[in-house]
């Protein structure tokens, strides 16, 4: 399973180090406002102390993303990874290093 490994990891009570990819959901039809485009785009993570984190794309946004996704190799870069890779540039996830390895299996 891929990770996004933190730089510098979260510390509260707990220190949260890792996220990894639960779920995915393509709208093609949403529309966040009128009139603003369709398209939206839910991600949930799960971090190392198993709390979750939700993300969110709309309108164009989701739309280029969705058309990567769907048009990606995954065979060189996994579809997971690109997620992380997205939140990370976008500044949604605090900066890391992708760690694992794609291996289709779910997560315990």
């Amino acid at each position: 399973m891929e990770e996004h490994a933190l730089d510098t990891p979260i510390t509260t009570q707990t220190v949260t180090t890792k996220y990894h990819v639960v779920r995915l959901t393509l709208d093609l039809d949403a529309v966040a406002s009128p009139p603003a485009p369709p398209g939206a785009i839910r991600i949930t993570l799960r971090d190392n102390l198993g709390g979750k984190s939700e993300y969110g794309y709309d309108g164009l946004t989701a739309q280029n993303f969705i058309r990567l996704l769907n048009t990606a190799n995954l065979t060189t870069k996994s579809m997971h990874k690109r997620i992380l890779e997205k939140l990370e540039a976008d500044g949604k996830l605090p900066p890391g290093t992708i760690v694992g390895a794609p291996d289709g299996t779910l997560p315990e």
